[in-house]
């Protein structure tokens, strides 16, 4: 079996870890701020507050913005439902919209058509390691500056769009350190901002709204969200070790591209000098019928993969009847196929045949 992904640790990531179980700071301990000192580096920011993962990041950016319960926040249906589940839980109103069908991420034009008196935010998800378009993003922001913008850059550490950078994008921005991702820790996630007051928001809402830590004196409810330094320690020497990282996946881009950069029946990830792809994961898109049994064909060859996300508006606590053509279209012709550090190409060269010799 070639596994969609398997995680990779650095011998730095090993050294900090086992220095952190030698000191018992294993909980809370200083691994902490400083992994949240590298990671704002990495998006140019100004504060990052680590937390238990990618899902209660969104959770808590968008608690720390304090929109009015009831308004409506436009998320592009294309994306982990992390998203939406983040809308929900802060009694908030998801408006769903479509991707662009070239890059895959979120279509302005698309937002603008959803755009109401109640809408107070933005979700932008940097899909699969692409950042969104700044320079689209810049356009809408000054047609709505009363617009927040959230932007989910789990997928995409590292990258950039011309001098910007994945995660400095939002009025707040958050990652996720899963066991997948180009930063990873096993769990973990955190929450950007350059805000002071935002900041001190994000700091109560990850450690249970405390005021008086001893006295175990709380503002108002609230949810342990703490990542361990443990986990940080892991964290730092994944950031010390982000460049190596990046170039593999940048030699799996090559290769994978060699072998379908000819076929009219395959869409590669959207490539121009204005970005900087990561590559979370390598996704294609297959044009024609034979979609069915290319998937057929790979898991008869032992080759792992998903399908792109499901759309938010289809899924079965939602079941929407709006029509989302690009996302519809992208999950039912969407495919991640295996990428991660240390991945053969021997291993490449055999899922493109496979591909190649169902879909050409």
């Amino acid at each position: 079996m070639i596994p969609i992904s398997i995680p990779h640790l650095y011998k730095e990531d090993k050294k900090y870890a086992q220095q952190a179980i030698k000191d018992n700071f294993i909980g809370q301990g200083p691994n902490i701020a400083k992994f949240e000192e590298e990671i704002a580096k990495l998006a140019d920011r100004r504060y990052a507050v680590t937390c238990s993962n990618g899902t209660t990041a969104l959770y808590m950016a968008i608690k720390a913005l304090g929109l009015p319960k009831g308004s409506e926040v436009i998320v592009p249906s294309m994306t982990i439902v992390s998203c939406l589940t983040a809308i929900l839980e802060n009694d908030l109103k998801p408006v769903f919209c479509d991707s662009d069908p070239h890059t895959w991420n979120i279509d302005f034009n698309s937002v603008r058509s959803k755009v109401s008196d109640i809408t107070t935010a933005v979700i932008i998800v940097d899909i699969y390691g692409l950042v969104v378009d700044v320079d689209e993003l810049t356009s809408f922001r000054e047609e709505y500056p009363h617009i927040k913008i959230i932007e989910d850059a789990s997928e995409a550490h590292g990258a950039y769009y011309w001098e910007h950078k994945a995660g400095s994008l939002g009025d707040i921005s958050t990652f996720s350190f899963y066991s997948n991702k180009i930063v990873a820790t096993g769990e973990g996630g955190a929450v950007m901002t350059d805000d002071p007051e935002t900041y001190e928001k994000l700091l109560a809402i990850r450690n249970l709204n405390f005021t008086e830590r001893k006295k175990y004196v709380h503002s108002e409810a609230g949810w342990n969200f703490r990542m361990s330094n443990l986990a940080c320690s892991i964290g730092i020497g994944q950031i010390e070790n982000i460049e190596k990282t990046i170039d593999d996946r940048l030699r799996i881009r090559a290769r994978y591209n060699k072998h379908f950069n000819k076929c009219s029946a395959i869409q590669t990830p959207y490539e121009t000098t204005r970005y900087q792809n990561v590559y979370w994961y390598y996704s294609i898109v297959i044009n024609d019928d034979k979609y069915d049994n290319l998937l057929k064909a790979l898991e008869e060859n032992g080759i792992d993969y998903r399908h792109f996300f499901n759309p938010l508006h289809k899924q079965p606590f939602i079941n929407s009847n709006e029509s989302l053509p690009v996302s519809e279209y992208l999950f039912k012709r969407g495919l991640i196929l295996p990428t991660y550090t240390g991945l053969k190409n021997k291993d490449i060269d055999f899922i493109c045949k496979i591909v190649l010799d169902t879909v050409s």
